[in-house]
């Protein structure tokens, strides 16, 4: 019983010093993680009825079944330069501009960045209320919120295993390699020592215990994995509308992986390239936002829009900054809104897996759909 109340005190000397280090910590894994979804950059029709129905429906699938087979042999292409070595910006601007122009792809670098001021009020009145000035986690409090919850959970957890394998392993199990007390000693203070471990991953390695703490969440809930999804593809649709080429992206790894655009190879960012980067870099929370009514995501894309805001040149002050943010999310809003069967479709793509060439079919397939069947309707 002595040995058992000796090591029960010194299990909870050892919890009780995790305390002496929260604040610290908390601020260097606040520093060091991402959030999730925040590698984007390194963004009613009436059918007539009954006998006129069946022959816009006719209409439409006839026009679809050759959209499709003119869309794929553009995608073909682009997939025999994605999986070369010729994968790079100028080739794939190229290569896209150079189908554009032959009008076989319609939505690629289709969107204009004519950029105006935006107040706070009319951001809410463009959006229809759903982007609004707490929509935004500006201060990384949601990934705090996940931080703490989730270490204490850990804290709370070890304490309560670490006392019933105090309690509850014999003195002596009968293990040739672990005699006597040292087995309950081992996984005591292993267990104990769980926080710690937590601690230590927060301070050396924040990237991989943010990664592990998205994995559980995808694992636990079916909206955060389609909250991940509406996120990254609001990223890749706006950069494509905008004319911004897509370098890579994973539906596995949000953190490291997630939608990745080409580099800018010069040290300052001229006003009108800074407009295509703030509509691109609010674009995943904007997309959550239709969705869900609010997002959760967001912190790093602010963080790295910051970076790029003072790379511009002519340097912005803050008010000017503040409006081009306040632009880039009202013309995300308008270009996901007005494509949101392209953005679907997209989703759809990428819960898949699917390579970039595919998404682009995606995004062009439904859109060329769309577009024969209001002509379909209309004839």
């Amino acid at each position: 019983m002595t040995t058992r109340c000796r090591c029960l005190s010194q299990c909870c000397l050892l919890l009780l010093l995790v305390d002496l280090s929260l604040g610290f910590t908390f601020h260097a894994i606040k520093l060091g993680t991402t959030a999730p979804g925040a590698r984007c950059l390194s963004a009613t029709r009436f059918t007539p009825g009954g006998f006129a129905t069946s022959i816009t429906m006719k209409a439409v699938s006839s026009t679809k079944n050759e959209g499709a087979r003119e869309i794929r042999d553009v995608i073909s292409r682009l997939e025999k330069l994605e999986n070369s070595e010729g994968w790079s910006k100028d080739d794939v601007v190229d290569a896209l501009n150079s189908l554009k122009e032959r009008s076989q792809l319609s939505m690629w670098d289709s969107v204009p960045s004519l950029y105006r001021r935006v107040s706070v009020g009319e951001v809410r009145l463009l959006t229809r209320g759903l982007v609004k000035e707490d929509t935004f986690d500006l201060s990384g409090n949601n990934d705090m919120e996940v931080l703490n919850v989730s270490f204490y959970a850990t804290l709370l957890s070890s304490m309560l295993l670490s006392t019933l394998a105090a309690c509850f392993i014999p003195e002596y199990p009968n293990l040739p390699f672990l005699q006597g007390d040292l087995l309950r000693y081992v996984v005591t203070f292993g267990l104990g020592s769980l926080p710690f471990a937590f601690l230590g991953m927060g301070l050396s390695v924040p990237g991989l215990l943010q990664l592990v703490l998205i994995q559980i969440r995808r694992a636990a809930s079916q909206e955060y994995r389609e909250r991940l999804l509406w996120h990254e593809a609001g990223h890749f649709l706006v950069g494509y509308c905008l004319g911004l080429p897509i370098a890579a992206y994973s539906a596995d790894d949000p953190i490291l992986n997630a939608v990745q655009f080409f580099d800018s190879e010069e040290d300052s960012i001229s006003h009108e390239f800074l407009d295509v980067l703030c509509a691109v870099s609010t674009a995943g929370v904007v997309a959550e936002a239709i969705r869900f009514g609010d997002a959760i995501g967001g912190y790093a894309d602010f963080s790295q829009l910051q970076s790029f805001l003072y790379r511009s040149r002519p340097r912005l002050n803050d008010r000017e900054q503040q409006e081009r943010v306040r632009w880039g999310c009202v013309a995300a809003f308008t270009i996901l809104k007005n494509r949101e069967e392209s953005l679907k479709a997209l989703i759809e793509a990428m819960s898949r897996k699917s390579s970039i060439s595919q998404c682009i079919l995606a995004i062009e397939s439904q859109q060329q759909l769309g577009r024969k069947s209001e002509e379909a309707t209309t004839n």
